[in-house]
């Protein structure tokens, strides 16, 4: 766990940008977020929720930020968190302020770094108050299939105050606040609500001559007498609606009641948390700090071609397959200095289908899918590297120019430029990918540059450093 890692959030009232380490913004926003009268277990489940979002937005990680403010990760208010301060915890919470902020340094403390992942990412970690008897599949409530935010039966918020509410309004109120008018043409033809009043019969005059209420069946003139109107030729029509509701909120991920009555049970945090998001796990997530700045970034590297496949062959014979698996080994040591989680499609010489190479993408789903190869143009002086992306992947665009413009600035080839490219490896793989080709095999002295170790240490070095210019570091 980083300490060098922190959350940046804006504070309107105050009109500033406030730095806080990531575990120092969890104690922050854990009062605000669940009841602190909660189990300790609960508490701790909540944190690890906290953390999660806060690591899954950061824009330093890649995140999106606050949407309202920008380059700040949330913001102190309703659009994001709204938080309260140490003073006004000592308010609200009075002589219970000591006990209770070593409770959330506790819960804090206990599940430092843990946040919750699937496939190696964090999470959407959804919660709610309660969810009255079954939480919700997300594609009822944002539209998209979730696979973590899956529907789970849960009779352990039964206890909750909000298992069940009431709110009545008036028709005027209903259609002021929906922006509807309910209709009073005639009204003789209204009145029945099912299981309350059913089956009213008229004659042609309007009269009632019966109608079932409460299950029961009257005579027109039996509830005018009993209800003391002054007719039976009577309609029925609200005056306000009632609706009553099982729950609080929208039913998405974590029951804060339901997870604080298994707390109460004995369950811990980390069963808390597995019962309510299908298939996480509970994961120390990796940040990156001054020595390991690419702490958390996955990296995919591809070198082109191999076995049977030999790729270009330069005219001292020097194979394009070897120059790409040297230099792709040479990267993937420079980045795992740097936190740097690196894979290589080969790490030897042997021949990879490419459908297998772009699988392997989209089962590790890397933040990068890069390809790096050789060009060959017969009998011209050709020199000099370039790089190509798919339409619309600004992402891979940007790191391209990037990784160029350093192979060009510290081991002096050409930058031929960035562009468009329909190879197989990027429109079919499913995450952002690029192919560099760094240079030519028909050009003498660029093949004699490729097989010195030097010049492929030097040459990684940049490629490394402009990964570091893409992160921003």
């Amino acid at each position: 766990m980083s300490e060098d890692f922190s959350i940046y959030f804006f504070d309107p009232e105050n009109d500033q940008i406030v730095k806080r380490p990531l575990e120092e913004m969890v104690k922050i926003l854990l009062p605000s977020q669940i009841d602190i009268s909660f189990q300790l277990e609960s508490l701790k489940a909540q944190a690890v929720i906290i953390r999660t979002n806060l690591i899954r937005n950061s824009l330093k990680l890649g995140g999106k930020g606050c949407e309202k403010y920008k380059n700040v990760d949330l913001c102190k208010s309703d659009h994001c968190h709204d938080f309260y301060s140490l003073e006004e915890l000592k308010n609200i919470w009075k002589e219970d302020f000591n006990m209770n902020i070593e409770k959330v340094e506790k819960a804090v403390k206990e599940t430092e770094g843990d946040i919750l992942t699937i496939e190696g990412k964090p999470i959407m970690a959804l919660y709610h108050n309660t969810c009255g008897g079954s939480t919700e599949n997300s594609e009822n409530i944002i539209k998209n299939k979730v696979v973590y935010l899956r529907k789970v039966l849960c009779d352990y918020c039964i206890d909750s105050p909000n298992w069940e509410e009431s709110k009545e309004y008036f028709i005027e109120e209903i259609e002021k606040k929906l922006n509807i008018k309910f209709s009073k043409d005639d009204l003789f033809k209204k009145g029945e609500i099912s299981g309350y009043i059913d089956d009213i019969v008229r004659d042609e005059d309007n009269r009632v001559r019966k109608i079932k209420i409460g299950g029961k069946e009257f005579t027109g003139n039996e509830i005018m007498e009993l209800l003391d109107l002054n007719s039976n030729r009577f309609y029925i029509c609200p005056v306000s609606i009632k609706f009553v509701t099982r729950g609080s909120g929208k039913g998405l991920g974590y029951c804060q009641y339901g997870g604080n009555e298994m707390a109460r049970r004995g369950h811990t945090y980390k069963e808390i948390l597995d019962y309510y998001y299908t298939g996480v796990k509970v994961e120390r997530c990796l940040l990156p700090s001054i020595k390991k700045p690419l702490m958390g970034k996955v990296i995919l590297i591809d070198p082109g071609h191999g076995g049977e496949d030999f790729g270009y062959i330069g005219n001292n014979g020097l194979k394009e397959k070897d120059i790409v698996l040297s230099l792709s080994k040479a990267i993937k040591s420079e980045l795992e200095k740097l936190g740097t989680r690196v894979y290589l499609t080969r790490n030897k010489d042997e021949n990879i289908l490419l459908n297998k190479r772009t699988k392997m993408a989209d089962s590790i789903r890397p933040d990068f899918f890069i390809s790096f190869h050789m060009d060959f143009f017969a009998n011209s002086n050709n020199k000099g590297c370039k790089a190509y992306y798919f339409k619309g992947d600004k992402e891979s665009k940007k790191l391209s120019y990037k990784i160029l413009e350093e192979m060009e600035k510290n081991v002096g080839i050409g930058n031929k430029g960035v562009r468009k490219g329909n190879f197989y490896l990027l429109k079919n793989s499913k995450v952002s990918s690029l192919i560099v080709e760094l240079g030519y095999l028909s050009n003498v002295e660029e093949e004699r540059n490729f097989s010195d170790k030097k010049f492929i240490k030097e040459l990684s070095e940049a490629v490394k450093k402009g990964i570091l210019q893409y992160f921003e570091y």
